[in-house]
């Protein structure tokens, strides 16, 4: 389970990365015909990268440095932001990542300092960007007050000022069960850590 989690957060990010490379450029050249060979192409060269170049370094995931984690979870972060359409609810799914890798990154049998403070608070700031970044978009809407009474079914029309104390009462929320999923993880790997001293 350790290597294999390694191995598959390692090992996406060089085809996952081209993929887009090869996506993203034509759109941007103006050479749209090209993304659906560039896209595949850039796909199956990482992939390649991955059992020849990179084989040996895709077991390196808990030997990393904090900086190097937090880069990969910010990708990730990015990633999934991305792919549910600016729903921050899904980046949760970082933070029990992080919060995994910290606490198998243990030293000696319990979560360095460093890893058991950066895994939570680093999972928060990336929850704390997406939230930022969700209600930027939401509020550039000159009817989302309309559009939301639609989605919630409401009887009136929320004002604008109900909508800025919601967004932050859920931002908030997301934001601190961030932190907490991580926290939690380590605080449990070190009660049992501590009970298996206390026992032998």
């Amino acid at each position: 389970m350790r290597r294999w989690v390694s191995r598959v957060v390692l090992g996406a990010i060089t085809p996952v990365s081209l993929f887009l490379v090869g996506w993203w450029i034509p759109y941007l050249v103006g050479a749209v015909d090209l993304v659906a060979i560039l896209a595949p192409t850039g796909l199956v060269v990482g992939l390649i990268a991955d059992a020849t170049l990179l084989r040996n370094r895709l077991d390196r995931l808990y030997s990393l440095s904090v900086p190097i984690q937090a880069a990969i979870a910010a990708f990730y972060a990015v990633m999934i932001y991305g792919f549910f359409m600016g729903l921050p609810i899904p980046v949760l799914l970082v933070s029990l990542g992080w919060g995994y890798v910290a606490v198998q990154t243990a030293a000696g049998g319990s979560a360095e300092s460093g890893q058991a403070r950066w895994s939570a608070i680093g999972s928060a700031a990336l929850m704390l960007a997406a939230c930022a970044a969700t209600a930027w978009l939401a509020f550039r809407e000159p009817w989302i007050a309309d559009e939301v009474r639609g989605m919630l079914g409401l009887t009136v029309t929320p004002s604008l000022a109900t909508l800025v104390l919601a967004t932050a009462v859920a931002g908030l929320a997301l934001v601190a069960t961030a932190y907490a999923i991580p926290a939690i993880l380590i605080a449990r790997h070190r009660r049992r850590f501590t009970g298996s001293i206390a026992a032998s």
